[in-house]
């Protein structure tokens, strides 16, 4: 009988925990956007191939897409081609800068190659700046418009209708 009630007060713990976790405002879950619009605190990383980047270098010139990623990720390795398509359709509008989640330079510089991506990758060896974001998953994007305000996240796959938004 202990054993009964044992299991069913886990079970009741766990729903428990997943329905705060459904309604708490600070959780995102992967495949849904929030909305944000808030100032977007600068950064300078070191970027794959030499020279620096920062999102300050692109403010009231045009928006810009910050993508999170890593390698071994297997959304990031569907999804990176398709961003890749839509930065060379709206480069001279839109700003894509890719963020490697502490990988090796080897490691990115094989995938890149290997996946013919353009878009400027950004280094971030010690997740410094994930965590200032509060990134929780790779291939999870900021949307950020000309002023350098945050309008939206999207935690999974980007799509060109996203990228539009910032242009229109």
């Amino acid at each position: 009988m202990s054993t009964k009630f044992l299991i069913v007060g886990v079970v009741v713990v766990v729903v428990g925990l997943l329905v705060f976790g459904k309604f708490s405002s600070s959780n995102a879950t992967p495949g849904t956007a929030s909305v944000h619009t808030a100032a977007v605190s600068d950064f300078t990383l070191q970027k794959l191939g030499g020279g620096t980047i920062t999102l300050a270098e692109f403010r009231g010139k045009k928006p810009v897409v910050v993508d999170f990623w890593a390698s071994w990720c297997p959304n990031c390795r569907r999804d990176m081609p398709n961003l890749n398509r839509f930065y060379e359709k709206y480069k001279d509008k839109v700003e894509v800068v890719g963020v490697n989640l502490q990988e090796s330079e080897s490691t990115i510089e094989k995938f890149i190659a290997t996946k013919g991506i353009t878009f400027p990758i950004a280094l971030d060896p010690s997740g410094r700046i994930s965590r200032a974001f509060g990134i929780q998953y790779t291939n999870t994007h900021l949307l950020i418009d000309i002023n350098g305000n945050l309008v939206r996240t999207i935690p999974g796959d980007i799509q060109e209708s996203d990228i539009t938004s910032l242009i229109n």
